[in-house]
């Protein structure tokens, strides 16, 4: 029997990073568009007309103008400034309006609506105000559970007004039947392979599937999943977001590297960046992984993957520490004479730092701590790579190729949108 005593909601902006492009930049409205990965290496967001055109994600960059019909696509590198901005917004709009809701990614968030007497129109409410506050077109999908709420989204989205509710047996079954069992949450390509060995091909086929089997097969989570289809909820919001487990920090190189002291500039600069988030989130790393890649888009040169993992002698978020097994597990992977297109560093066993047992022969330093809390005081406060450990190139012409990035509209000064005003004077424009 589907349990109606709990409705939630799954907001999810339509196309995030395309339309924050197009919220400040009205003439991409109604083309195609994509956004490309740093380094503008490959596509990572579509509008639906750049969809249309048979646009896959991760497609590479170079390759989208030799498609047919893609000649005229317009292009954005990728503005993470304005995207996490746009971001804290439209979440700032959906906390003052609801009592209950769980941030789930940048573009999405879980609304709890049991409390309200008419969920739908409340979500077509909100929608609204979003659209007309920020621009930017959000669907709502609702369930009786979070599973059913994430189906529910996809009917959203091509809704004439943005909202689709499962909260009746009959929408539930009709709409699961026709949900690919690959696009319900949790269950991936992977696991939709295994299933449809055994004739499980959509969502209602899993629903009706009996339990016993989908707990030998798939555990105690796929018997979750199963549950959560039958309206039952297992899964509550999440109001404390769980530590993070690994920690990577990577980039594509603009162009290629081949000496181990280019690799070793490039490596540190992700290191640093990498321990700073460690200690923004009160974490420790426990080891290492570094991984260098050739180009797989180049078969005419030498290809060449190879990844290490080195341990920490103690759990720590010391940039100085991590980088010093950084470049132990450099030495273990370089080969001379390879053209390195990609390089990172990957942070392994984390942590909480406040929940790490002190270790009985280990002596840290206080002082290393203090010294990393001033290096982010200052970064934070007058930007970052204010203050660096060790030396990094000034002019690191190898990072972060953005040829196509637009300004960033909401946080800077010089860069937000201008207003032009005027009256017609006696049938001539005055501007003010």
């Amino acid at each position: 029997m589907l349990d109606v005593n709990r409705v939630f909601a799954l907001a999810d902006v339509n196309n995030f990073y395309a339309s924050c492009e197009r919220v400040f930049q009205p003439e991409l409205r109604g083309r195609p568009l994509v956004v490309l990965s740093n380094n503008d290496g490959c596509v990572i967001a579509r509008s639906p007309e750049a969809k249309a055109l048979g646009i896959a994600m991760g497609a590479p960059f170079f390759k989208l103008r030799e498609q047919p019909g893609c000649r005229d696509v317009r292009v954005r590198s990728a503005n993470f400034t304005l995207y996490g901005d746009m971001s804290r917004r439209v979440m700032d709009i959906i906390a003052a309006n609801v009592p209950d809701m769980e941030v789930y990614s940048i573009d999405e968030c879980f609304i709890d609506y049991t409390w309200a007497d008419e969920a739908a129109g409340r979500a077509r409410a909100l929608r609204a105000m979003i659209l007309q506050w920020t621009g930017l077109p959000v669907s709502f999908g609702l369930g009786a559970t979070k599973t059913l709420a994430k189906v529910a989204n996809r009917q959203a989205k091509t809704a004439p007004d943005g909202v689709f509710a499962m909260l009746d047996r009959e929408t539930v079954e009709r709409v699961l039947k026709r949900t690919d069992v690959g696009d319900v949450w949790g269950i991936g390509r992977r696991w939709s392979a295994r299933l449809r060995l055994h004739g499980i091909d959509s969502a209602y086929d899993l629903a009706q599937a009996d339990r016993c089997w989908v707990r030998g097969v798939m555990g105690v989570v796929g018997l979750r999943t199963v549950d959560e289809l039958n309206g039952r909820p297992t899964v509550v919001l999440e109001h404390v977001t769980p530590d993070k487990q690994t920690l990577c920090v990577s980039r594509s190189f603009g162009t290629t590297v081949r000496t181990r002291e280019g690799l070793a500039a490039r490596l540190h600069h992700f290191t640093a960046r990498a321990a700073e988030k460690l200690r923004q989130g009160d974490l420790l790393a426990g080891a290492v992984n570094v991984y260098v890649r050739g180009n797989p888009f180049r078969p005419d040169l030498p290809q060449y993957t190879n990844s290490v993992t080195v341990g920490l002698d103690l759990p720590t978020s010391d940039t100085g520490l991590i980088l010093r097994a950084v470049l132990r597990g450099l030495d273990q992977v370089y080969r001379p004479s390879i053209p390195y297109k990609k390089a990172g560093v990957l942070l392994l066993d984390l942590r909480n730092r406040h929940h790490n047992p002190p270790d009985l022969f280990g002596r840290p330093d206080p002082r290393r701590a203090r010294l990393m809390q001033a290096m982010d005081t200052l970064n934070g406060k007058h930007g970052a790579g204010t203050i660096c450990y060790g030396e990094i190139p000034k002019h690191r012409t190898w990072y972060m190729t953005q040829e196509h990035c637009s300004r960033r509209f909401t946080t800077h000064w010089r860069e937000l949108p201008v207003v032009m005003a005027g009256m017609v004077i006696s049938g001539q424009i005055n501007n003010s």
